[in-house]
């Protein structure tokens, strides 16, 4: 990308910011895109309905403060074993207008022979790096898009990853350089103008049905009084409820199950508030004190099925 078709923009308010990214495609979601669909955390229903205009809940969770403060210590921990780097936070939102699509970069690499470098930062488990990292071996694709990315938009010579592994007992950082993927960066930008202008078109890529239940409420808020839907014959979706009824029915079960185990404790428990002796389990008894609170009236559409046939069959 030549110069003049990168913005650059120093973050001095978190709400600018935030604004900022809510106009474009950011590095962090790139792989949510459908050419790629990724993304671990966001699919690509979520990423059109958010891009089409609804606002989802800012939502903050141990994950996601981990990475904010563990992200210094990857620095830090990358400055000794990379002493011949320099790196700097840059505070600065890249962006390519023409194609809506932005980047936030951790670090700019300064001081290495073939010039800026950019360094993308990772907090992660030993148990999610041996499984998704391939033990070092393998960059995450959504991890390697994303710093590809931002590499690409800050017309950087190189990119980097650095993962922080999190065990108390032994941690350690691993770096792993970007190697040389030819054609990436025109399949990053294809991707991103193939989504707008699905959005522009009101093109809704194919649910998760897993993960996707707020996008999916998102789209379809509110419903038309006296339509009906009419699935007559649809067989699959009579095997779906047959399933979820089996589903329920086992859920039941072993629910009733669950509760009477915790009810055999808690009367072998008495007035002891612990239970010890039983390798591999810590077990306590003790009264909670909650604080009383009030819930703000909500609207929100709530789906009921009630399956007939049981009572049907007990007639």
């Amino acid at each position: 990308m030549r110069n003049a078709e990168i913005e650059r923009r120093s973050i001095t308010d978190r709400a600018q910011w935030l604004e900022w990214r809510s106009q474009d495609v950011t590095a962090s979601v790139v792989g949510a895109l459908p050419r790629f669909a990724c993304h671990p955390y966001v699919t690509p229903l979520r990423l059109f309905v958010e891009k089409s205009g609804v606002e989802f809940p800012e939502q903050d969770n141990r994950v996601l403060r981990r990475g904010r403060w563990l992200e210094p210590a990857v620095a830090k921990a990358v400055s000794e074993l990379r002493p011949e780097w320099t790196l700097q936070a840059p505070e600065v939102y890249l962006r390519a207008p023409q194609h809506r699509l932005g980047a936030t970069p951790d670090y700019y690499i300064l001081g290495d022979p073939r010039g800026l470098g950019v360094l993308q930062c990772k907090s992660v488990a030993p148990s999610v790096y041996a499984r998704d990292w391939l033990g070092g071996t393998e960059l995450p694709t959504w991890i390697s898009l994303q710093a590809r990315t931002e590499t690409m938009l800050a017309e950087a010579a190189f990119g980097a990853v650095a993962a922080l592994l999190i065990d108390p007992f032994n941690m350690d950082v691993a770096i792993l350089e970007l190697p040389r993927q030819p054609g990436i960066r025109t399949a990053i930008i294809d991707a991103v103008d193939a989504f707008w202008a699905d959005v522009a078109a009101g093109r809704e890529p194919d649910p998760n049905f897993e993960q996707d239940r707020e996008a999916i409420e998102a789209l379809r808020p509110h419903e038309l009084p006296g339509k009906t839907l009419d699935l007559s014959g649809n067989n699959y979706i009579a095997e779906m409820l047959d399933q979820r009824a089996d589903l329920l029915r086992r859920i039941k079960t072993d629910e009733a199950r669950c509760e009477a185990v915790e009810n055999e404790l808690r009367f072998l428990a008495g007035d002891a508030e612990m239970i010890t002796g039983i390798d591999g389990f810590k077990i306590t008894y003790k009264t909670i004190n909650k604080k009383a609170f009030t819930v703000p009236a909500s609207s929100k559409r709530g789906l009921r099925i009630y399956d007939r046939r049981e009572k049907e069959g007990a007639s």
